[in-house]
């Protein structure tokens, strides 16, 4: 009995884990939408001081924020994203956003000695051959076709929302951490091991003190 109640649970599991895994691959991070339709570096209503563009994201709030926002506000502990320019667009660290953005396909450029991702198309730059690397969705031009697919994670999303096939690719939402708690939960649980109990001796007491029979 105790076996195949450990086998049903096990089963159960194991169709979580496959439900989990389906749903990862047709959804999307809910706060990307905001995130691409925000303004960036217009100046901070809230802090009317120098240096006040509002050059960061909060993934958390959703809202372009100040350097001022995160030091003097309620940002300090959220999930932040920093942006920057790059030939007039909007562009984000890579090493920031794939900690929370599945950023596969999209084609990196170096800025301010970094590698970033551009959130929307950057512009076009001189014409090119038909048999040129471009993006899938806007056709601008890609570094290497066998590398990337995408120029912008505008892009991506774009793609994200035309495919017909919820397991194909692409993917936006990162299933690092939904996968391993899946797994986690699919494996049987195990009891923890006890330390043998040591055998104790036998404790011989003594009866008391002797006593004579008293004498006639």
């Amino acid at each position: 009995m105790f076996s195949w109640a450990t086998s049903g649970t096990s089963d159960i599991s194991m169709c979580n884990f496959q439900v989990d895994q389906v749903d990862w691959q047709r959804q999307k991070p809910e706060w990307l939408h905001g995130f691409l339709q925000k303004t960036f570096f217009d100046s901070c209503s809230v802090h009317q001081i120098r240096r006040n563009e509002m050059n960061k994201y909060c993934i958390d709030c959703n809202a372009s924020i100040c350097q001022f926002c995160v030091t003097l506000g309620a940002h300090q502990q959220h999930k932040l994203l920093k942006i920057y320019r790059h030939v007039y667009k909007d562009v984000v660290p890579l090493d920031e956003i794939e900690q929370y953005l599945d950023c596969t396909k999209i084609q990196p450029y170096r800025c301010n000695r970094q590698m970033v991702i551009a959130l929307t198309p950057l512009p076009h730059c001189g014409s090119k051959p038909d048999d040129e690397a471009t993006c899938e969705i806007c056709r601008r031009r890609l570094v290497d076709a066998n590398l990337y697919t995408y120029c912008s994670i505008s892009c991506k999303v774009e793609a994200f929302s035309r495919k017909s096939d919820d397991s194909a690719a692409p993917f936006l939402l990162l299933q690092t951490q939904e996968m391993e708690k899946a797994e986690q939960d699919s494996k049987p649980e195990k009891k923890p091991m006890q330390d043998p109990k040591p055998e104790k001796n036998p404790i011989h007491r003594r009866k008391g003190v002797p006593r004579r029979a008293p004498l006639f």
